[in-house]
């Protein structure tokens, strides 16, 4: 009796403070792509949230994932029917049968969508209501009963700031996002690692931990994928396009933290047609780039999905990326 009474004044108090009544059943969900730090810590602190407020919350497998990110989601963050389709690192090759499989033993109220839109989602709700948390806002922002887009660093900005959710594994979010605070809002970002340490959430030596986490020895198939990558330069060597021919997430995300230290701007694409745009121009945005492309994101990091993988595709893309950027150089 004392337990349920404690977690109607969690409830109370939680509601009053965010103006959100949570479902009693949630399945919290990043986007099927990219997985990343923003989408997986968001979904691991959102689950622990409602499950401290006395909820059920579950999330599914990921279609892929990254060792640094290996150690925030366990089993127990997944329905029991959706395990026999994961990997021990916690992957799956098809959320829809995953999804089904769980909705024959649980279904969920609610599904919340953290750091995505519904064309990310990646299967068929089969009518189970959506809730989006995002702070990527090319389409516009929105507050209202389905969706809360708002501009911020990070989709854990988000959380901390609106809903009042304070867990330590969204000091992931906040610096993979901001690229360690040196992108994408950083001084706001630094508000909500604020929040989090006056809520006693974020110690010296949590900080330093979870640091450690995120810092796992580089591939030496990195070097080779640069080698054999199609890559082509500006003049003035400031721009980069880079075609690789691995579908690797993994590689690609390092060639592309890698060409970052040689280059200003970037355009790279996985060899699957997944591409990556950065810039470091203050006055530039990559944003119309990705858009284009069907995809989006921010002003200085964004992401497609190339429809083509054909050369004459390839020409196209590095001539508008490189067109982009000609009259800042």
């Amino acid at each position: 009796m004392l337990t349920k009474l404690l977690s109607a004044i969690r409830s109370l108090f939680h509601r009053q403070s965010s103006g959100r009544t949570w479902a009693c059943k949630t399945l919290v969900v990043g986007p099927s792509q990219p997985v990343d730090g923003d989408s997986v810590a968001c979904t691991k602190a959102l689950i622990t949230h409602l499950r401290n407020l006395g909820k059920q919350a579950f999330t599914l497998p990921t279609l892929h994932s990254y060792p640094q990110l290996a150690w925030i989601l366990s089993k127990s963050d997944l329905h029991q029917a959706c395990l026999p389709f994961a990997t021990p690192e916690l992957i799956c090759t098809n959320l829809q049968d995953v999804y089904d499989a769980m909705l024959s033993q649980w279904r969920p109220d609610e599904i919340v969508l953290v750091d995505g839109q519904i064309d990310r989602l990646g299967f068929d709700r089969r009518g189970v209501p959506l809730f989006t948390i995002d702070h990527h806002v090319g389409s516009g922002t929105r507050d209202d009963s389905k969706a809360y887009i708002q501009a911020a660093p990070s989709a854990a900005c988000l959380l901390i700031q609106r809903y009042c959710i304070y867990d330590p594994v969204l000091v992931v979010s906040v610096l993979s996002d901001t690229f360690w605070l040196r992108r994408n809002m950083p001084a706001t970002a630094i508000d909500s690692l604020y929040a989090l340490r006056k809520h006693g959430c974020l110690s010296d030596e949590a900080l330093i931990d979870i640091q450690s986490k995120l810092m796992v020895a580089k591939d030496p198939d990195i070097v080779g994928a640069v080698r054999s990558s199609d890559l082509r330069y500006d003049r003035q060597s400031r721009s980069v396009f880079a075609a690789m021919t691995t579908c690797d997430h993994a590689i690609h995300r390092d060639v592309v933290a890698l060409l970052g230290y040689y280059f200003h701007n970037l355009c790279v694409v996985r060899g699957d047609g997944y591409v990556s745009f950065t810039t470091r121009e203050r006055d530039k945005s990559v944003r119309s780039l990705a858009i284009a492309c069907g995809g989006g994101g921010h002003d200085h990091s964004a992401a497609a999905l190339l429809d083509s993988m054909e050369r004459p595709r390839l020409d196209e893309l590095c001539a508008t990326f490189m067109s982009h950027f000609a009259c800042s150089q």
